[in-house]
């Protein structure tokens, strides 16, 4: 999908050294309405999730696509940050336990366009294809952790920076102490209204067996940019971030996608402008190896072989006339409340 003003592609959800991490929890406090879409591999969710999200950026809506960790070239989402609009692939996000209380949903299950006949038929070969993609993720991940699964070379991970590292739901904010009488406790829970910054964390890096997908350089295409250098790159981050925890503004922080509770940049989308770790073009600025291991990409490609068998499955089963007759009522439906 070619680059159009007012869109944005990034992962919700990545495969590190640590495992497989959602940061979908994370972005809920800016969600209003979530559609989430059922169906499996190959019922047509990720092309559809891509069409109606071109269809609303036609008409002059800005839309953020969240790719698919598993697959980075499908789409696994997307968001209507300025009207609080998300729609999901259920299948290509954790299991959604996290649901608020309060988040309105609606369930669109494309499976109802299959034809049930072939599927049973199908069967047996399905239950073990899902087998043999769990175990093949199970052993990526185990590669991930064997081969990155210590620190980066040339982070440093001492002093007050150090200290206040990014952790997934660390985010903290300091005020100065004042007394506990009087009109002071007001004012300072006024103070701490002002003061609150949202933050929100992503990953721009793609696992694929040719290699790292990074989205960096298209993501921050409209920013304006200041490159760090240097072994304490990280440290300074960090304190970039506690510092501009204070100012009470839009902030996204993108995560190492191997190590995931280091910062590689801060983008400040309100004033148009990131501060990163190198260039954003240039894997190895960002501690990411150019040239993955054999053992990786073979498992990799085992993985993805796998989820292709799955998808023509499905595939075959569909009567896409009817999905994209479901298409246009989503889009309909969607574009009623966004003018509401």
């Amino acid at each position: 999908m070619g680059t159009k003003p007012g869109v944005r592609h990034y992962f919700a959800e990545g495969l590190t050294s640590r495992g497989y991490i959602s940061l979908l929890p994370d972005m809920l406090d800016d969600w209003r309405y979530t559609y989430l879409l059922l169906g499996g591999p190959g019922t047509g969710k990720s092309t559809l999730l891509k069409m109606l999200g071109l269809e609303l950026l036609d008409r002059g809506y800005e839309v953020d696509f969240i790719r698919s960790a598993r697959d980075p070239d499908s789409m696994a989402g997307l968001f209507l940050q300025a009207r609080g609009v998300a729609m999901l692939d259920a299948l290509e996000v954790m299991p959604l336990r996290w649901r608020a209380p309060g988040l309105a949903e609606q369930f669109v299950d494309l499976s109802a366009f299959c034809d049930q006949r072939k599927l049973e038929a199908q069967r047996q070969a399905i239950m073990a294809n899902v087998v043999r993609q769990a175990a093949l993720q199970e052993l990526v991940e185990e590669i991930l952790i064997e081969e990155y699964g210590q620190r980066r070379p040339g982070t440093v991970s001492s002093g007050p920076a150090a200290e206040a590292r990014w952790r997934p739901g660390s985010c903290r904010h300091l005020y100065p102490a004042c007394p506990q009488s009087g009109p002071w406790p007001q004012a300072q829970r006024a103070l701490k209204q002002l003061q609150q910054s949202r933050i929100t964390p992503c990953f721009l890096h793609g696992l694929t067996p040719q290699g790292w997908l990074n989205l960096s350089p298209h993501f921050l295409t409209d920013c304006d940019q200041i490159r760090l250098e240097g072994e304490e790159c990280l440290d300074a981050l960090n304190w970039v971030l506690q510092e501009a925890q204070q100012l009470g503004q839009v902030i996204e922080i993108i995560l190492h996608p191997l190590n995931p509770d280091e910062i590689i940049g801060i983008v400040f989308p309100q004033r148009k402008l990131a501060i990163w770790q190198g260039d954003p073009e240039i894997l190895a600025d960002q501690g990411l190896p150019p040239v993955l291991g054999n053992k990786l990409i073979e498992a990799l490609v085992a993985w993805h072989n796998e989820r292709a068998l799955l998808k023509a499955i499905y595939t075959e089963s569909m009567d896409f006339a009817r999905v994209d007759e479901l298409r246009d009522r989503l889009l309909s439906q969607i574009l009623r409340s966004l003018e509401e």
